[in-house]
């Protein structure tokens, strides 16, 4: 690892951390208290990785971290609505496993074009 494998891994976890609490201090402003997983750590921390890629890489690998990150955040979507249909009809664990199948369907559908293209 060299210094400057060092030194951007510490900018990301300061802006990450930064945004974390920025969120957080957003989040306990809101009300209904329901809204406030919307702002959890996870978005601002892929805010503070893409903005370290672009200043760090070229755009294309910010433009591929962003489509992975759009990717995954629509697979997540999709594998909360199967897992809901799901658990009421099987067992925890095999309707668990079967939503990660959607979950990669849908990862898949939204990435591979966009990376491919």
């Amino acid at each position: 690892m060299t210094g400057h494998d060092v030194l951007i891994l510490a900018a990301k976890g300061l802006a990450g951390g930064m945004l974390v609490v920025a969120f957080a201090l957003l989040s306990e402003s809101l009300s209904p208290k329901r809204f406030a997983g919307l702002f959890s750590a996870a978005p601002a921390v892929a805010i503070a990785g893409l903005a370290i890629a672009l200043l760090d890489k070229t755009p294309h690998d910010a433009h591929q971290s962003a489509v992975g990150m759009i990717a995954g955040s629509a697979g997540m979507i999709v594998y909360a609505a199967w897992a809901v249909r799901l658990l009421r009809r099987m067992r925890a664990s095999k309707a668990a496993l079967l939503a990660i199948g959607a979950w990669l369907t849908a990862v898949a559908v939204v990435a591979i074009p966009v990376l491919t293209a």
